[in-house]
């Protein structure tokens, strides 16, 4: 399927509401079945191996609403965008609902139980975004923060900087949205989150202090994002901007450890002492109440307010 260009994933999708033959209903019966069969399976070589999206949607038992499952509606001009600045993979909306919900229903279940309390939550470089529309269909208010890529090798890396250590908006990004000139405007998932209507606030998340005040928003989640902010070995003052900015609660999930850096010591000794603090975390009330693995790494913690 993804030898297909973006447009024909986009059709593709219309074309399979839900990815399924059958639309919503045919994934809602494939799910309830699959669920089923866990059972079947308990402690089975199938039962032990790393669960799909779908596998831990179907334990849940609760899965995204057909609401989630329309393709993007992409303008031409944001087709051709996307189509330069984003893998395919990221065009196929209901692939990137189904991930997110899975991510919540493990990690916040108290956003996404039945008729939770509405909560102010900003996500931290939203990409697609979908993370935010789950959010906003349960009942909350959410915002995002995105901006341009700095990683391909045409000026700064952002993976390897201090923190508040250089200026992106002199640099050049990666897709070429962004000239160094001063203030960056655009970013490569744009169209897609303006198609869906989501506020998504551009700044360097890798520079602090970001702009929203102390104890401003209830939560603050971050998936697959810190290892592009800073080194590892300053991560700890990202997530201080997390706690500052947050009342409840902070999810952060780091992405992997790509095989290159993990053969560079002094990354991987920061990575570790980042794991440690965030285990022990214990500062102005807040604590590390989860501590979970992810794509067999340590990359999932969780913090709340406690004092």
């Amino acid at each position: 399927m993804l030898k297909l260009n973006h447009a024909e994933l986009i059709e593709e999708e219309r074309k399979r509401p839900a990815d399924h033959r059958n639309g919503h209903a045919g994934y809602r019966r494939k799910m309830a079945a699959l669920r089923d069969s866990f059972f079947a399976q308990f402690l089975t070589r199938e039962a032990r191996r790393y669960p799909t999206n779908d596998e831990i949607i179907a334990a849940f038992g609760d899965l995204p609403p057909e609401a989630l499952t329309a393709p993007y509606d992409l303008t031409p001009e944001g087709l051709d965008h996307v189509s330069r600045c984003i893998q395919r993979k990221y065009v196929i909306h209901f692939k990137n609902v189904r991930r997110c919900w899975a991510l919540l229903l493990q990690h916040m279940p108290e956003l996404m139980a039945e008729g939770a309390a509405p909560r102010e939550v900003l996500e931290m470089s939203t990409a697609h975004g979908a993370t935010l529309e789950i959010l906003r269909l349960k009942g909350h208010r959410v915002i995002g923060n995105d901006f341009a890529n700095f990683v391909g090798g045409a000026g700064v890396d952002s993976r390897y900087r201090a923190f508040n250590g250089s200026d992106l908006t002199q640099g050049t990004d990666d897709h070429g949205l962004h000239d160094g000139s001063g203030e960056v405007r655009d970013w490569p998932y744009r169209p897609i989150t303006e198609s869906l209507g989501l506020d998504v606030r551009l700044f360097d998340a890798g520079s602090g202090p970001y702009p929203f005040g102390d104890k401003s928003l209830d939560t603050v989640i971050c998936f697959d994002a810190i290892e592009h902010y800073c080194h590892p070995r300053d991560w700890m003052k990202v997530v201080a901007e997390f706690t500052r900015i947050a009342r409840r609660s902070v999810l952060l999930v780091p992405n992997a450890v790509a095989p290159h850096d993990a053969k560079r010591q002094d990354y991987m000794e920061a990575v570790y002492a980042f794991q440690r603090d965030m285990r022990n975390y214990s500062t102005d009330g807040w604590a590390c109440v989860h501590a979970g693995v992810l794509r067999n790494q340590l990359s999932v913690f969780k913090l709340m307010r406690l004092g």
